[in-house]
């Protein structure tokens, strides 16, 4: 296993190259500004820094133990902000340590980029929710992006984790497959992230033989050929065969589909104004007094 790199936090948020490093997360320059202001304030408030460092300390022990877990422990007994700038602060700090990883497992440096650059992606989408800076979805980024088991190839994210067999009699080694908000999922596009994918990961993690491509999603509800013909979407959820009990999806649906945090229970339908097909999709389905289906599935190829 690869000798973890530890954090210099005190170094890391004062470093004279911290915009270029913001760059390569790709923040965009208002949040970086948000990120650099952050990073200042914590330097002169010795119980943020001791936050930080503990959190930094805990990530670290993390990457490259897979599979993945939640990040849960990393957090336990800190006193951390509501909008999760300090953990934001910590992935920072701690992004070297995931790079040295990702190097020392031979991943190209244009590949452990992009997939380091959902940091920034997660920042904007936090903006685009909550209409402020942070970070909500850091116990997600830290349990996954920077274990160093998921991977962005293209348009689409992989990790690598356990999951049970089809027939529900065990588990096995899969990728799990997530779609990054922004651009269009492109035929294209998607056909070129799932052909680059078990090449990737059977060279770079070899010895954990993977079994096949699963997905757990809002977006292979089976309704949404017929609610959105033609469509990208429909075309991505035909590429699966779905097993097992859905989950419900409609909080799913709600964050994603609206960029709406909270839950659809408590969410009053007459403030939803649908501006995209896919909204006006989301939307009949719930005013038919239905719910959104958040099934599993394997890429079938």
């Amino acid at each position: 296993m690869t000798t973890p790199v530890r954090a210099d936090v005190r170094a890391a948020l004062a470093a004279p190259d911290l915009a270029r490093r913001l760059d390569a997360l790709g923040f965009d320059p208002g949040d970086a500004t948000e990120v650099r202001a952050a990073a200042a304030a914590a330097l002169d408030r010795p119980d943020e820094l001791t936050t930080i460092t503990t959190a930094a300390d805990r990530l670290v022990d993390r990457v490259g133990v897979l599979p993945p877990s939640d990040s849960g422990p990393v957090w336990a007994g800190l006193d951390l902000d509501a909008d999760g700038v300090l953990p934001l602060l910590a992935l920072l700090v701690t992004a070297p340590s995931v790079a040295a990883f990702h190097a020392a497992r031979g991943v190209p440096a244009d590949v452990s980029a992009a997939t380091l650059a959902d940091l920034g992606q997660q920042t904007r989408v936090h903006r685009l929710v909550h209409g402020s800076f942070g970070l909500a979805t850091y116990g997600w980024e830290a349990g996954w992006v920077w274990s160093g088991a998921l991977y962005r190839l293209g348009r689409l994210q992989f990790d690598l984790e356990r999951q049970r067999t089809v027939d529900g009699t065990g588990e096995e080694w899969v990728l799990s497959t997530h779609i990054p908000r922004g651009d269009g999922l492109t035929a294209a596009d998607v056909e070129a992230s799932f052909a680059a994918a078990l090449p990737f990961f059977a060279a770079h993690f070899p010895e954990h033989p993977v079994q096949g491509v699963h997905c757990h999603s809002w977006m292979l509800d089976p309704r949404l050929p017929e609610l959105l013909p033609g469509s990208n979407l429909a075309a991505f959820q035909q590429r699966w065969r779905i097993y097992g009990e859905p989950a419900v999806g409609d909080d799913d649906a709600l964050f994603f589909g609206f960029a709406r945090a909270g839950t659809f229970a408590a969410t009053d339908l007459a403030t939803l104004t649908p501006t995209s097909g896919l909204q006006r999709a989301v939307l009949a389905v719930w005013r038919a007094g239905e719910h959104w289906h958040a099934p599993e599935g394997r890429l079938v190829r």
